[in-house]
């Protein structure tokens, strides 16, 4: 990401947007006197029984996390003994973007898949499931996909239920990143539970949909992560006021607002694409979801990136990534292609 004085962060990421509103709102709500610590107070619970009724999950367990990189820890670590595998795309941000702390928490390996902007083929599963048994192998327990991609594209929703259903026919698990998957139920304009398949486990994104911090962890098949809230409380994300979490997640799930944000989100980020290619520039990807993936040549990303903070996944490539949020508007995105159309 460029480091440029002054430059706009409008689209460097959907982190860099303010908080909602309502986000501010539901931590003044709870801020009003004592409460039991460590999730045994009533916001907690009641906003544990909302993720459960959105994804039609009335079994699961739900933990809270201050970020997405620890909630994507807790739920894979929890799955998987130090001798296990764990599986991920090539772009996964389990993979790329979270320092090794599945591995470092876990003790157990982390391989990654071919796939197209994320999107793992089921054949890719049993080849690797077929290596179980051999005592010098590590053993394949969970893959963890994402939802939206780390490159913007979305599970649909035959795609992601065959996917799922391949791998527990092969004995693994699925873990769903779900950073941005309000964005990808939005998109889809189908259920949240038709988004993630039989997934037995979902981290559910807050922070990057307008939460001032937050991400939860939806367990839907708990007896297969036995000893999750230790794991939870050794990396510090049991939160001794988890309430100001909890609260937050009420307030986006209420009228789905989280699903309302997170719809505006991708039709700027459409609004940008489509700007983009009539502009003559080239994506890199379609835009599905919030993420918007362009190929610029160097002097001009060179010279955007004096106006506008952007982010370049791989450096050895010209692609560059703008995300829409929340809180983008139409001036923006107009302004981010006036400046690009004086730059071609």
């Amino acid at each position: 990401m460029a480091n440029v004085s002054g430059a706009s962060t409008a689209f460097a990421s959907d982190n860099t947007a303010p908080a909602h509103p309502k986000a501010l709102e539901a931590l003044q709500r709870v801020n009003d006197g004592p409460a039991p610590s460590y999730g045994g107070d009533p916001v907690s619970e009641q906003a544990a029984d909302a993720l459960k009724e959105a994804f039609d999950a009335p079994n699961a367990e739900v933990l809270f996390a201050f970020t997405g990189t620890a909630a994507n820890i807790i739920a894979l670590a929890a799955a998987v003994q130090p001798w296990q595998e764990i599986l991920c795309s090539d772009v996964a941000h389990v993979l790329v973007d979270e320092a090794g702390g599945p591995v470092r928490v876990s003790g157990a390996q982390l391989t990654r898949l071919p796939s197209d902007d994320g999107l793992i083929s089921p054949d890719e599963l049993s080849p690797r499931a077929a290596r179980r048994g051999d005592v010098h192998n590590s053993q394949p327990r969970i893959v963890s996909i994402t939802q939206s991609t780390e490159n913007g594209r979305v599970w649909t929703t035959p795609r992601i239920a065959e996917f799922v259903a391949h791998a527990h026919a092969n004995d693994l698990l699925v873990h769903v990143d779900g950073a941005r998957i309000a964005n990808a139920i939005a998109a889809l304009d189908v259920s949240p539970a038709e988004a993630i398949g039989s997934a037995d486990v979902v981290t559910v994104g807050g922070t990057k949909n307008g939460m001032l911090f937050g991400d939860a962890i939806l367990v839907r098949n708990p007896e297969y992560f036995a000893g999750i809230h230790f794991v939870q409380k050794q990396i510090g994300q049991l939160a001794s006021k988890q309430r100001y979490i909890a609260a937050q997640f009420m307030a986006f799930l209420e009228d789905d607002l989280w699903l309302r944000t997170a719809a505006h989100a991708n039709t700027m980020a459409r609004k940008l694409g489509d700007g983009m290619a009539a502009l003559g520039l080239k994506l890199a990807s379609p835009v599905e979801a919030n993420e918007v993936f362009v190929i610029l040549a160097p002097d001009i990303r060179r010279a955007f990136a004096h106006r506008y903070v952007v982010h370049q996944p791989d450096p050895t490539e010209q692609v560059v990534r703008f995300v829409c949020s929340w809180s983008t508007l139409d001036s923006d995105v107009d302004a981010a292609l006036t400046t690009l159309s004086g730059l071609l």
